[in-house]
């Protein structure tokens, strides 16, 4: 006769399943919660991606904006005025004004106010008179004259060395991290960190208010109602600090409305004779406007071309994230 025996779970082996039920139910636990919070953060990136992506064009339709009302404020300039000097309303700094989500602010500068490095070389030739301006403003900064060749060699299209002081490929190839000359115009004034003479900080910084560089068809004119003291004195070898001084005196409280009046100021005409480069109105000028918009913060460049008869063009942008 068999005997039939029950199976009974000893307390130790009811422990055990116990345990395991727990641990089990734990692992679901963290793995939920993992796959819970990675969602949850993945979402967070998503919302603050997209926001930051509006920001960014909000902002770029401000900057945009912004440039149009400028060009307006210089057309309607051009019909008030047949001169350009820094008391009319396009040379103001517009402090920040306050926009749906953010700020926007601009200033226009006149780039007729300073010198166009790339006037240095026309139809492939050194133009004497921007090399005799540009060799006195080097000189009244307390550099070598001589700096002109290095631009120059950059400049032109061939691959001939300005003695003594010029600089092609076979310089430019043979430094610790090389490249080689653009042969072309420079697009931007921070291009001349990559000439001969210009690399250090300290030689960078003191030129780059005087000079610019932008692409145009024709001469540039010096304007001598809106140029610094250093560029006025660029015109002539007689042009002393205190001249410069006192025809930014003069100009403050009456801008000269042609270059006859000018010239017969303090008797310039007898220190400056030639100039078919100067002038007291402007056709190009610099806008640089900045949008704040929420965490976007975006810079422009514009160069806005302005012909005699006052419509405006906008030649180049260029644009930079903070």
């Amino acid at each position: 006769m068999l005997l039939s025996r029950s199976r009974t779970t000893s307390p130790a082996g009811a422990k055990r399943q116990r345990g395991v039920a727990i641990i089990t139910a734990l692992l679901i636990v963290t793995i939920a919660a993992t796959v819970s919070i990675s969602i949850s953060t993945r979402l967070q990136l998503d919302v603050r991606r997209t926001a930051n992506l509006i920001a960014q064009d909000q902002a770029q339709f401000y900057l945009l904006a912004a440039e149009e009302w400028s060009q307006r404020i210089l057309r309607q300039d051009k019909k008030d005025s047949s001169i350009d000097s820094l008391d009319e309303s396009w040379a103001f700094q517009l402090p920040p004004l306050p926009v749906d989500g953010g700020s926007i602010q601009g200033t226009i500068t006149d780039l007729h106010a300073c010198l166009n490095v790339n006037a240095l070389v026309n139809n492939g030739a050194v133009d004497t008179v921007t090399q005799a301006r540009l060799s006195l403003l080097f000189n009244s900064l307390g550099l070598r004259s001589s700096l002109t060749q290095a631009i120059a060699d950059w400049i032109d299209s061939d691959l001939e060395t300005t003695n003594p002081d010029g600089a092609e490929d076979g310089y430019y190839l043979n430094l610790p991290a090389p490249y080689r000359t653009a042969n072309t115009p420079l697009h931007s004034i921070s291009e001349l960190r990559l000439i001969k003479g210009f690399e250090d900080n300290k030689t960078y910084a003191l030129v780059k208010p005087h000079l610019c560089a932008f692409i145009t068809n024709g001469d540039i004119a010096i304007n001598v109602n809106t140029a610094s003291a250093e560029v006025l004195q660029s015109l002539s070898t007689d042009m002393t600090k205190n001249l410069a001084a006192d025809i930014i005196s003069h100009r403050t409280e009456e801008p000269f409305n042609d270059i006859k009046e000018f010239t017969k100021f303090a008797e310039l005409d007898t220190i400056i004779r030639d100039t078919t480069k100067l002038t007291t109105s402007s056709d190009y000028f610099l806008l640089r406007t900045q949008a704040k918009i929420g965490q976007a913060n975006k810079v422009m460049y514009s160069i806005i071309y302005r012909d005699t008869s006052g419509k405006t063009k906008v030649l180049s942008r260029t644009q930079r994230t903070l």
